[in-house]
């Protein structure tokens, strides 16, 4: 029951949150705390463990994504041939910020509602969760990981060693010796911190490559958006905008069958990102709008009446109501007399 509610948040799939939860039944057996095999207790389990998966799988991940972005943007703008003392202090405030104010207090209260557990299992749980690796993946890459945000640190100590004499910077140095003391360790053995800067060193950074082309290479009509070659997919919108113009080149029930499962996709994006049903059509029609130029079309009636037929619709429903109404909006507003014609 858990799992399925989980599915239905759009977190991952049912199948996903029962191995999960799964796996950590068994990790407890293993540890002499096994789950008495009772209504109760299960169910305890479940509520516990379903909350933490909820949790990991959907609010921290964005809330990481989305603050490692920048810390991105700066560690790609210095060169490991050169990295100035001003910098290096900057990047190291950057990644102590998040790695202790914004992943140290999970990882404390994950370990408190996970009986016996260690840093190992920290590492994993969360591991799986800002990546969404298989545990196989995740664990052949963790020793390469380690490494390499020691080699970071020890980039960074040695440029703080180019400075003048200060307090300040002997004691940035000191704090660093200490961290990557922490992380020679094994997993298992780590402290909190050292478990909480190597997750932010696991975290994937996006790379887009030249900055006017984007990573997602669509094959087919050309994209003129902002008078690039292919616009940056950075919204679920840039999406949707290309796959309208992709679908003009199909006909009938294929053009049908193309649009509503792209739409499906865009709408499922925005509640994971926790919009309502009513949102998410609401948000589809005015990016379409502007995207498209449809200076004539008056929005508020055709919101207005769909959100009546919205509230009053099955919550099952919702979604595909929702679907067919930007496809809908699609077909008259955008294809218009060309879509009728074919």
């Amino acid at each position: 029951m858990v799992a399925y509610i989980i599915s239905m948040d759009s977190i991952m799939s049912e199948r996903e949150a029962v191995a999960l939860m799964a796996s950590e039944l068994e990790r407890r057996s293993e540890v002499g705390e096994a789950v008495p095999n009772l209504p109760g207790n299960v169910m305890e389990f479940a509520l516990l463990e379903g909350r933490w998966l909820s949790h990991l799988y959907g609010q921290f991940n964005r809330t990481i994504e989305k603050q490692v972005r920048n810390l991105a943007n700066e560690e790609g703008s210095f060169s490991s041939d050169d990295v100035g003392v001003e910098r290096a202090l900057s990047i190291i405030a950057a990644r102590t910020k998040l790695a202790e104010t914004a992943i140290l207090p999970v990882v404390d209260e994950w370990l408190k509602d996970h009986v016996k557990s260690t840093s190992s299992d920290v590492l994993t749980a969360f591991g799986l969760a800002v990546t969404r690796w298989n545990p196989n993946t995740l664990n052949g890459r963790l020793l390469h990981i380690q490494r390499r945000n020691q080699a970071l640190f020890r980039m960074l100590r040695q440029a703080l060693t180019k400075a003048s004499d200060s307090f300040t910077i002997d004691a940035s140095i000191a704090r660093i010796d200490q961290l990557i003391s922490e992380l020679e360790q094994p997993p298992e053995d780590m402290t909190p911190r050292a478990v909480s800067h190597l997750l932010l060193h696991i975290v994937p950074r996006q790379t887009s490559g030249r900055g006017d082309k984007s990573q997602y290479v669509s094959v087919g009509t050309a994209s003129t958006r902002g008078n690039k070659a292919e616009p940056d997919m950075s919204s679920p919108f840039d999406f949707l905008e290309r796959d309208v113009k992709l679908a003009k080149r199909r006909k009938g029930d294929e053009r049908e069958s193309y649009l509503k499962e792209r739409i499906a996709r865009v709408i499922k994006v925005l509640k994971y990102e926790d919009h309502t049903v009513i949102d998410c059509i609401e948000m589809c029609l005015k990016e379409l709008q502007d995207r498209f130029d449809l200076q004539d079309i008056l929005l508020d009636n055709i919101l207005n009446s769909n959100k009546d037929l919205i509230r009053e619709a099955p919550a099952a429903e919702r979604d595909l109501m929702a679907v067919n109404m930007v496809y809908e909006f699609i077909t008259k507003s955008i294809y218009g007399e060309e879509d009728t014609a074919e």
